[in-house]
C-alpha cells in the first residue's frame, strides 16, 4: 500500500506518512510560506508585498536623510566581533543594520543612487549618520583594518555615491567634532594675536611724545 498523503492547514501540519516521504514533501514547504499559487507559480501574498514596500520606503527615507552612509560585507566576522562593532557605532550615534540587497536597490534607485547596483550582492549591512559625514566611514574602516574578512563596499556622502577607495579616504579626515576643535583652536590663536596687536597699539599711544 502506498504512503498516505500529508495533511495540514495554514498553521499545523499533520504528517500521516512515512518519515522519508514526509521529509521529501516538507522540503518544498518553506519556499511556499507566505505565498499564493498564481499562474503556475508561487507568488508573494499581498501582506508580504506590503511589508516589502514599507521596508523600501524606510530605507529610502533613511538614506535620503543621512549626510553619509557606508555599505559593508560583514560575512566571516564572529558574533562577538559583530556585537563589539555595533556597540562602537551606537556610541558614535551611527545607525547600523543588515539590509536586503533587492529592497535596498529599489530604495537607492528611487533617490538616484543607481551606482550602488554593482555592490548590492552577497551579505550587506548599512551604516548611516544624519549629522556627521565622516563617522560611519571612520568607525567601519578602522574595524576593517583589524578584521580582514570585513569589507568596505561603497558609500555615499552629501547625496553622492562614492566607491570603497573614497570611503577610506573619507575616513582619514577629521570628523565633525575634530573639525570644530581645529576651528576653535584657530580662532583662539587669531584672537590672541589680535589681542597682542591691540595691546601693542595701546602701549605705543600711551608713550610720551
Amino acid at each position: 500500500m502506498g504512503n498516505p498523503p500529508c495533511r495540514g492547514d495554514k498553521n499545523v501540519l499533520l504528517f500521516l506518512c512515512s518519515p522519508r516521504a514526509c521529509v521529501r514533501r516538507a522540503s518544498f514547504l518553506p519556499a511556499r510560506l507566505g505565498k499564493k499559487f498564481v499562474g503556475g507559480e508561487y507568488m508573494p501574498s499581498g501582506k508580504v508585498l506590503e511589508e516589502k514596500k514599507q521596508v523600501v520606503v524606510q530605507l529610502k527615507e533613511r538614506m535620503s536623510n543621512a549626510t553619509s552612509g557606508v555599505f559593508v560585507d560583514y560575512k566571516g566576522i564572529t558574533v562577538a566581533q559583530d556585537t563589539k562593532l555595533r556597540a562602537e557605532l551606537r556610541a558614535a550615534g551611527v545607525e547600523y543594520s543588515v539590509v536586503k540587497n533587492t529592497l535596498t536597490r529599489f530604495a537607492a534607485n528611487e533617490i538616484g543612487y543607481t551606482d550602488l547596483d554593482l555592490i548590492l550582492n552577497g551579505t550587506t549591512a548599512l551604516a548611516t549618520s544624519n549629522t556627521d559625514q565622516v563617522l560611519p566611514a571612520k568607525v567601519l574602516v578602522d574595524f576593517a583594518k583589524k578584521n580582514e574578512k570585513f569589507t568596505i563596499k561603497a558609500g555615499f556622502v552629501d547625496g553622492k555615491v562614492i566607491d570603497a577607495v573614497a570611503v577610506k579616504q573619507l575616513a582619514s579626515l577629521p570628523n565633525r567634532d575634530g573639525l570644530l576643535s581645529m576651528l576653535l583652536s584657530a580662532l583662539q590663536g587669531n584672537l590672541r594675536g589680535l589681542a597682542c596687536i591691540i595691546q601693542a597699539v595701546a602701549d605705543k599711544q600711551s608713550e610720551p611724545a
